[in-house]
């Protein structure tokens, strides 16, 4: 008896969501028909370095700060904005969407009204960020699934951009195997790209390091995911805050590398030069953890404070020394070496 030949069920419903969309012709023209036709400029989100409507990947270890990051990064694009320091410069605002299955909405938005506080009261950019969160409610939205497509497709606006938190939980394929099912998903990905000329950002956790070889990769999967990525960035504990890399971009040489240290208390990452920290002292200077308070602007007799303070200042090591232990009813004292 011959067994038929059953597909997956996961295959069945990428096809059934396929099969709805109308693909668009391809280009096709003589180059003798356009030769006099002025040549239009790449779309980009951040120029030199990502192309609108290619896919973005975003790679760090777990408890890095990728969330605070992809916040930031949105709201630049959202603003029309930059991050200081950096060369994520957005040429005009687009709506952004974050679809987040890791990160309940309202810490999500805590986060975010933390790191852009005018977000409340302006309503033109804070109408231009969508959140949307599965970690406590509604089902795991998968690109195997036809109604997931469609809830991400119905809620992304034309030429916006899209970031997906994490790229793993959107998967029901094996992320390491370039299997039948993970080219798939890619091609639905593609497929939401084109319907709403959107652009993609998968964040995407880095591997832990191989206990046995000590080898930690810089990103994950087969190559189908990093060979689809136009733009690729990493994030990196550097022992004193972090580092960004350039693993790939769309035009020219990469950037260097981007040492940034995190602000606590706005939640987000800023460039060493503008750490408030180290704003606060003149280098060589001794400071008591009060006087450093007091010219922060905060308070030194809220006991909360003070002991975030502390954590901040000793983050900041290889820049910021402790010469004198607190004691009682004595301040510990700092001293700026760089």
């Amino acid at each position: 008896m011959q067994i038929p030949n059953v597909e997956p069920p996961q295959l069945r419903l990428v096809h059934s969501y396929t099969e709805e969309k109308q693909e668009e012709a391809p280009e096709n023209f003589l180059v003798s028909d356009r030769v006099d036709t002025p040549l239009s400029e790449p779309e980009m989100i951040f120029p030199g370095l990502w192309p609108a409507r290619t896919i973005g990947l975003f790679t760090g270890d777990g408890g890095i700060g990728k969330t605070h990051m992809t916040l930031q990064i949105l709201t630049a694009i959202a603003s029309g904005g930059e991050i200081e320091g950096t060369p994520f410069q957005s040429p005009k605002p687009r709506p952004v969407v974050y679809i987040s299955q890791e990160d309940e909405g309202d810490f999500i938005l805590g986060d975010l009204l933390r790191q852009s506080p005018t977000l409340k009261r302006e309503m033109g950019l804070s109408g231009r960020i969508r959140i949307i969160s599965t970690a406590l409610k509604g089902p795991n939205l998968t690109l195997s699934d036809a109604k997931s497509c469609k809830l991400i497709e119905d809620n992304l606006p034309d030429g916006g951009v899209f970031a997906l938190d994490s790229w793993s939980t959107f998967l029901t394929s094996n992320e390491n195997d370039n299997t039948e099912l993970l080219q798939n998903e890619l091609s639905i990905l593609r497929r939401i790209i084109k319907a709403r000329k959107a652009t993609p950002l998968l964040i995407h956790h880095r591997p832990k390091r191989n206990p046995q070889t000590m080898f930690q990769a810089s990103s994950r999967g087969g190559t189908a995911l990093p060979n689809s990525c136009r733009f690729q960035i990493m994030i990196e504990n550097r022992g004193e805050g972090v580092e960004i890399s350039f693993e790939k971009v769309s035009r020219g040489a990469k950037p260097p590398k981007l040492p940034l240290v995190f602000d606590e208390e706005r939640r987000l990452f800023v460039p060493s030069s503008a750490d408030r920290f180290l704003d606060a002292f003149q280098v060589g200077e001794e400071l008591t953890t009060s006087q450093i308070m007091e010219r922060l602007g905060n308070d030194p007799a809220d006991k909360g404070e003070r002991k975030r303070i502390v954590g901040m200042l000793n983050y900041r090591k290889g820049s910021i020394r402790k010469v004198k232990d607190e004691k009682k009813g004595e301040d510990a004292v700092w001293k700026r070496t760089a």
